[in-house]
């Protein structure tokens, strides 16, 4: 094994292992005596060649898709319109302050100081843990719930990757873990090849598809979300046609949700030329005041209280993006009064005035994706959104991603349109990094 795949070994299995040995350490304890066995705390493969552990490998998935898919949406937020930071001078190079610039170069050089890069390497987890949650589940999942969970677990490992496609530049490694434990050292992915990877692992999960109606919306409201990225309008929309408009699927109500901390996510308004989130008055983005900021004492600072607490689980798909995706597709049709209706009719669950109906595709264009911003707020899909804008529709960079003066620091906002990874932390382990951040190209 070369120095870099023992590397990236150790960090994936470091990666997974501690969550799956405290589970089957649990039932250990609780089943043994000191006596049975000379070392309690060594778990050995026949201790995990049983139905209790491909359990316990498929929690850890939904644990570590629960701790890092709000800290993808705390970080996709502030590279886009959604959040800003509270940076203070002494912190103008830190990670969050890049992020909240749009400052690829910068973030680049804190990767590098590091050996890490937080963004993709946290999203990463969830891929390697799912392989070996999927080869257990296959192995020795019960047969009354094998199907099931297969469904959930590539579900989620494919929305885990179309989140890296979504915020990562073109580039970037996805690395893995074989059936067999070892590394596999990821290809570089661009873009699209990245988001037809998470409809591979979307297809497999509908595959699976038995008795949970859960899962199989997760996983088909994960793949039309792909195909929009795609220019799949159509095909899109007839894949959430059978999602329920009440349909929600939440991050594990049993593990903390980050953006619920306090003094983390401050809501943007209007930032760079950003959306007003906070002066819209929009129900469907609440804040509160909290304080002053650290450079500017005359501004004052809003909390989100979508997520008050860290108890408050994440929506990360529902059928009302299923709706919005089909409002998405109706404009290609076109059908500008479908486009209306769809949004009409789920503005008024919430007591919001109707819409006048645009009267040109661009007007289209943005009142769907207002919409989107709104109603899918610090969910992990703006980026992905702005990213589309420009792909997808043409739309000019500086006019979609805040743009011009960064007034917190007296700076400047970069031009980067999606986070950039780090080549030399990921080189360090994958020798199949030999390029930095591939610019992307419009469809």
């Amino acid at each position: 094994m070369s120095p870099f795949s023992t590397t990236l070994m150790t960090r994936l299995r470091l990666s997974m292992a501690i969550p799956l040995t405290t589970m089957l350490l649990a039932s250990a304890t609780a089943c043994g005596g000191l006596l049975d066995v000379s070392d309690p705390t060594l778990i050995q493969d026949k201790d995990l060649a049983n139905a209790f552990a491909a359990n316990a490998r498929r929690l850890s998935v939904v644990q570590s898709f629960t701790n890092q898919m709000p800290g993808a949406a705390y970080e996709s937020g502030l590279f886009s319109d959604e959040l800003t930071y509270d940076a203070s001078a002494y912190r103008a190079t830190d990670y969050n302050t890049n992020l909240d610039l749009r400052n690829g170069t910068a973030i680049e050089q804190y990767e590098a100081n590091v050996s890490y890069d937080p963004h993709l390497e946290n999203l990463n987890v969830i891929v390697s843990r799912s392989s070996v949650a999927i080869n257990g589940m296959r192995s020795y999942g019960a047969d009354s719930v094998r199907d099931d969970y297969l469904t959930q677990l590539f579900a989620l490992r494919g929305g885990a990757i179309l989140q890296i496609a979504e915020d990562m530049c073109s580039g970037f490694p996805i690395n893995d873990i074989s059936p067999s434990g070892g590394a596999i050292l990821g290809k570089t992915y661009l873009y699209d090849s990245a988001v037809v990877y998470a409809i591979t692992q979307l297809d497999s999960a509908l595959a699976h598809a038995t008795d949970s109606v859960q899962f199989v919306n997760l996983a088909r409201v994960f793949k039309a979300r792909a195909l929009l990225d795609l220019g799949q309008y159509a095909t899109a929309a007839t894949t959430v046609a059978a999602v329920p408009t009440d349909f929600t699927y939440t991050t594990d109500i049993l593990v903390r949700n980050s953006l619920g901390r306090q003094g983390r996510a401050w809501v943007a308004d209007g930032d760079g030329g950003g959306l007003p989130f906070l002066s819209a008055n929009d129900p469907r983005v609440t804040a509160t005041a909290q304080r002053t900021r650290a450079t500017q004492p005359s501004v004052s600072l809003y909390l989100q209280t979508k997520y008050p607490n860290t108890t408050v689980p994440m929506i990360v798909a529902s059928g009302i993006e299923a709706r919005l995706i089909e409002a998405e597709a109706a404009i290609h049709e076109p059908n500008p009064s479908k486009v209306v209706a769809i949004v009409d009719t789920l503005r008024a669950t919430i007591g919001l005035d109707t819409v006048a109906t645009p009267t040109s595709t661009d007007a289209l264009i943005d009142l769907v994706y207002r919409e989107r911003a709104f109603w899918l707020y610090l969910s992990g899909h703006r980026l992905g959104d702005l990213r589309r804008l420009v792909i997808n529709y043409g739309r000019p960079q500086n006019t979609v991603f805040p743009s011009g003066a960064y007034p917190i620091l007296n700076l400047t906002y970069g031009t980067a349109t999606a986070i950039p990874f780090s080549k030399s932390a990921e080189a360090r382990t994958n020798p199949n990094v030999t390029s930095g951040c591939i610019p992307d190209q419009p469809r």
